[in-house]
């Protein structure tokens, strides 16, 4: 019976851990906040405007910098700030920038921010490539619809 509660106990923090460390939990928890954020940063230092701009995922700059619903977002160059600061709602990622796959499912997921895409203007970030093109192929399913959905529910 004790080693049971140990490995019931060991299991529990196991999952708690990763939850906290992927950032998985229900929308309705609102446990990470409108922009999921690193230390303050949104999407872990890169360059949304890049996505755009440069069709790629680039780090950006501790130099270029803007803030924007209470996270501070990097950039690789002034050019790319000014233009999000100009007008953050079509640059920044959408559903405060947790994975869109899990947000489409319920639930806050840490993307890869190098796992993206780009539908009809809006940049979408997901925790990996696989689910990126599971939910992509899904689009004309409704994928895209449940994930507004859901992020609207959240409040």
């Amino acid at each position: 019976m004790k080693i049971a509660g140990i490995a019931i106990g060991a299991l529990v923090f196991a999952v708690l851990a990763f939850a906290t460390i992927k950032k998985v939990s229900p929308l309705g928890w609102g446990l990470w906040g409108d922009v999921n954020t690193e230390d303050g940063v949104a999407l872990k230092g890169y360059d949304p405007v890049a996505y755009f701009e440069q069709g790629a995922a680039v780090i950006g700059s501790g130099r270029h910098t803007a803030t924007w619903q209470d996270a501070v977002w990097h950039f690789s160059s002034a050019e790319n700030r000014d233009l999000f600061q100009a007008d953050p709602e079509r640059y920044a990622p959408q559903f405060g920038s947790f994975c869109a796959f899990a947000v489409s499912k319920g639930f806050t997921a840490d993307p890869t921010p190098e796992a993206w895409h780009i539908e009809d203007g809006k940049l979408y970030v997901f925790a990996d490539e696989n689910v990126r093109d599971d939910w992509v192929e899904t689009i004309d399913e409704g994928s895209l619809e449940v994930s507004h959905e859901h992020w609207a529910q959240r409040e």
